[in-house]
This record gives C-alpha cells, structure tokens and sequence, in this order.
C-alpha cells in the first residue's frame, strides 16, 4: 500500500512540475523598438521615422530594398494601411504634421498619379510620381505576422 502511495505522490509532482514548466513557456511580447512600431490591431509594422522624400518609383525602390530589424519584406502602405498610420500618428510618433507634409501610398489613382495623404490636415490626395515635381515624404511598412519567408536568414 505504501508503494502505491508513493507511486502516486510522485506521479502528482511530476504533473505539477510540468504544469507550471509549460505555463512559464510562454511566447514573450515583441521587444520595444525605437525604429518601429508594432500595430497589433491592425497586424502591421511601421517605421518610425520618415525614410526621406522621393519619387514614388524611388520610395517603393527604397522600400523593397531595405533589409531591417531581420526582415526583407518592407513596402509602402497602401492607402488603407495609410489612414491607418494617420489614425494613429500619435503613437507612432515622428511625423510633421505642421507643414502640409504628404505621405505616399502604394495605391495607384490613374495616369501615373498615386494615393498620398496630407498628415497636416488628413486629406487624401493624388500626386504624380514624376522627377520634376516636389519628391513626397514616406515610411516603411510591413505586415507584422508575415509568413516564415520573410525573416532575413
């Protein structure tokens, strides 16, 4: 009978033991990054400051080409992804939003134009990625849970 017992009161440590083992395994939240934000609602990445001003052509260059934070898969926002960033200036923080500063989109209007959007006053607007016109300002983004692909090996 006692070896019964003790059968059992070692069985109930070792379940106890791997109980609080497993619960303390818990995956840790992403650290905090003074170059981006992590916009958990809405599963996306952005830079924290402005990447400069460029041509659209440039700024989508730009962003396909940066290698970042371990990742590869940094692009413009869409127009969505923008408002967005608009919405939440605040906590992203870095953006002018005194002298009718305009982000570009990665949204298409027509004829050459693209979405972009006035941070000073929150309108969105068309601009022409053109060489001769006034370069716009824009960030980085990336989806925050991309597939394994995207992580720079």
């Amino acid at each position: 009978m006692n070896l019964i017992k003790i059968m059992y009161f070692k069985g109930m440590v070792f379940l106890i033991t791997a109980v609080f083992f497993f619960s303390s395994c818990e995956e840790p939240p992403p650290p905090i990054n003074e170059n981006y934000i992590v916009l958990e609602n809405y599963e996306l990445m952005v830079m924290r400051k402005d990447m400069g001003k460029n041509t659209w052509s440039g700024a989508c260059s730009i962003c396909e080409q940066l290698r970042f934070g371990g990742f590869f898969d940094w692009r413009l926002p869409t127009q969505a992804e923008l408002l967005i960033m608009y919405n939440e200036r605040n906590n992203i923080g870095g953006f002018d939003t005194f002298n009718n500063i305009r982000y570009w989109s990665s949204t298409p209007y027509i004829g050459g134009f693209y979405v972009c959007l006035n941070f000073t006053t929150g309108q969105i607007e068309n601009y022409i990625d053109n060489p001769n016109h006034q370069p716009l300002a824009f960030r980085c983004v990336r989806d925050s849970s991309p597939s394994l692909t995207s992580v720079i090996k």
